[in-house]
């Protein structure tokens, strides 16, 4: 078994002795670092990931109980496994200790025997959660790949029938991603966007119009303004919608990707002051995903060409959408919209530079 195959072990202790004997029982079969004191380690660990840490409790300075605090508030270095090394027979001191975090306790004197074997068992069950943390991200990532084809796919089926709003569903995704990177960098949007609400809002973003489906032919090809009655048929797409991801939702009972996909499907034709469809939702009454969704979907609609209309230009479309904040928009969002209406602009003229090739 050569040195380092098994693992890399820090040893901190302030008695040379004890680091000795400890190098001399591991470094048969481990790679071993040296330390005496807990600002030592501290300073290794800001650049090095030991697979465990065997830690002295009494040290001048910095001592165990300080030092195993600041190992678990670092969120570098919280999952290596600690265990202590202590002279001391104190039950209250070892169960602070676990309480800490530590996994275990080494007497000293060291018995090289038992060192060895607590050791080895302590690597062994890190290697196995490791292996099984890999699989489970692998396992996630087949099941994320998944969802996303199917999303596509769906997506493509809804764009198949709905010929006259070709595109869209991908082109508001894509703008939805850029006020989602904008509104990540304001601390006042920290709690509505954490990293899985994010990765669910840009998953369900192509499914807003997913209700389109169930629309007949002779109203969703329609190529002229449609007239009052069809209007308000058209407006089931997105209660259509909605019924679809609700009865996912009973199969997959508190599944957020459904909750956060309907919600865009039902919501994003709300207006901030109640005047749009489904319900007339008002304000903040309207899912903070369907506001966002309103705005890259209505910012395509105008700068497309449809077959009843010509495309918008962007500073038009800007304009009219300005015009808008505090009836159809949150007034909040569209000021965070006109910050990055560049980049709006530079994708919207990038994906019609890919249409065109």
């Amino acid at each position: 078994m050569g040195n380092g195959c098994k693992g890399h072990i820090l040893v901190v202790d302030d008695s040379v002795t004890n680091l000795k004997l400890a190098e001399q029982t591991l470094k048969p079969y481990y790679k071993v670092t040296l330390l005496v004191s807990g600002e030592q380690t501290l300073k290794f660990l800001s650049k090095n990931k030991p697979d465990l840490i065997l830690l002295d409790i009494k040290m001048p300075g910095m001592d165990g109980f300080e030092t195993i605090k600041a190992i678990k508030d670092n969120e570098f270095t919280k999952d290596i496994p600690v265990i202590f090394l202590t002279a001391i027979s104190e039950s209250a001191s070892e169960l602070k200790g676990l309480k800490m975090g530590a996994i275990d306790f080494i007497a000293k004197p060291f018995v090289p025997e038992v060192m060895l074997r607590r050791v080895s068992m302590q690597i062994e069950l890190k290697n196995y959660r490791d292996n099984m943390e890999k699989l489970v991200r692998e396992k996630t990532k087949m099941v994320e790949q998944l969802q996303d084809v199917i999303v596509l796919s769906i997506t493509d089926l809804v764009e198949f029938r709905d010929k006259i709003t070709g595109g869209h569903a991908r082109r508001t995704a894509n703008y939805l991603k850029i006020l989602l990177d904008h509104l990540r960098t304001k601390p006042q949007y920290q709690n509505y966007l954490d990293d899985e609400m994010v990765t669910n809002m840009l998953r369900a973003a192509p499914l807003h119009d997913v209700g389109k489906i169930g629309i007949n032919d002779d109203i969703l090809t329609n190529t002229g303004i449609l007239n009052d009655a069809e209007f308000e048929y058209m407006k089931k797409h997105t209660t259509l919608g909605a019924l679809a991801f609700e009865k996912a939702s009973e199969e997959i009972p508190g599944n957020k990707f459904l909750g956060v996909a309907k919600d865009m499907a039902l919501s994003h034709h709300e207006r901030w002051n109640g005047a749009g469809y489904p319900y007339g939702l008002k304000g903040e009454d309207i899912p903070f995903s369907a506001r966002l969704m309103a705005i890259a979907d209505v910012y395509d609609a105008l700068t497309t060409k449809r077959s009843y209309k010509e495309p918008m230009s962007h500073e038009d479309a800007l304009k009219l959408m300005t015009d808008l904040r505090g009836t159809h928009f949150q007034p909040e969002l569209i000021d965070e919209f006109i910050e990055c209406e560049k980049e709006f602009y530079e994708e919207n003229i990038r994906m019609k530079n890919n249409d065109d090739e």
